[in-house]
């Protein structure tokens, strides 16, 4: 992924990303990478949604400009496929009863089909590195997509789990097929069905949007054999930074009480890692206010909205970054933990 910038990637430090995901949202990351890539390479990205389109297309070698461009010219509107969208609210209701979902989501997979095929991007093989980062043995791809398996109750990373999980070889997972399951957005589209291999039962898993379990998986690629990183993982969150007082609301009809139950089992589990400080330091927290997930009719103006919202974030973001500073702090040193103490 070393083409974002004009410099050289001998010039630039190296970082993994983590994006979460947030429905038409995502077109403020692009707004973050025009800062981000200016001065660092990105070795890996993992995604979840929203996220998990950006981050293909990032790790298929789209330059931020040709993000930019795809994104700007994506017709949100054009992913409402099906008859549901011709009978309003009760044919969306009898649509999500038939079939679990409002729309096909054919549209959205030839899309993403469509976009990484230019980059010659077809299965994970095609997105496989030498180089990882982290522990030994952890696969070699650029690319890590977050999907929540409901047959199972359990969520998955591909193509890490293909074949332990899914009995299926990684490196013939189609990309497309992955991004698809992951933004495969609860009601609005249909869950994505996978096909296991013998190892599982060839039984079929359905598969839906990786934020029903972890919306913001940012301690993905962390390393696990007690050894402080190589390069930072920075995620991108589009929302702010809140505190309890602002996270409370009222919950006193039905109607929201079930919507507050929903979210707060979505995100309770992310919640314990964005409470950490060393998460919060580690992380592009970018104000999307004012737009919402499933806005499928983005006007420019909300796009041009979002792209500033995401330089202004990353912006300030790297303006306080240490790497060192945060290593220091977080992965001490036998030597340095021991003039702190």
């Amino acid at each position: 992924m070393e083409p974002h910038a004009a410099a050289g990637p001998e010039t630039k430090s190296r970082v993994d990303l983590v994006l979460e995901g947030g429905g038409v949202k995502g077109i403020a990351f692009v707004g973050a990478l025009q800062k981000l890539c200016a001065q660092h390479t990105v070795r890996r990205v993992a995604g979840t949604s929203a996220g998990a389109v950006v981050g293909a297309l990032l790790a298929a070698g789209y330059t931020v400009p040709e993000l930019e461009e795809t994104l700007r010219e994506m017709q949100f509107a054009s992913f409402e496929d099906g008859w549901a969208r011709h009978f309003g609210k009760p044919g969306a209701a009898l649509a999500f009863l038939l079939h679990n979902g409002v729309f096909k989501g054919d549209a959205l997979h030839a899309w993403i089909e469509e976009r990484l095929a230019r980059k010659n991007v077809v299965t994970f093989k095609d997105l496989r590195q030498e180089e990882t980062g982290d522990d030994p043995g952890t696969p070699p791809y650029r690319l890590v997509v977050t999907v929540s398996d409901i047959s199972r109750g359990r969520e998955l990373h591909l193509p890490w789990d293909c074949r332990e999980l899914c009995g299926v070889d990684p490196d013939s997972m189609k990309v497309a097929d992955a991004v698809r399951a992951s933004a495969s957005i609860p009601f609005f589209f249909r869950p994505f069905p996978l096909e296991c291999g013998p190892d599982q039962g060839s039984e079929r898993l359905v598969l839906v949007d990786g934020g029903m379990l972890s919306n913001f998986p940012v301690a993905l690629f962390d390393r696990h054999d007690g050894r402080p990183p190589r390069w930072p993982t920075w995620g991108l969150k589009l929302s702010m930074r809140t505190t309890p007082e602002q996270d409370w609301r009222s919950a006193g009809n039905p109607v929201t009480l079930v919507q507050r139950l929903v979210s707060t089992m979505t995100d309770a589990h992310d919640r314990l890692h964005i409470d950490e400080p060393s998460v919060q330091e580690r992380t592009v927290f970018i104000d999307t206010e004012g737009v919402r997930s499933t806005d499928f009719h983005l006007t420019r103006e909300q796009s041009d909205y979002l792209l500033a919202q995401g330089q202004t974030a990353a912006g300030t973001f790297l303006s306080t970054w240490d790497f060192n500073r945060w290593l220091d702090r977080w992965h001490p040193r036998p030597d340095t933990a021991a003039a702190a103490g």
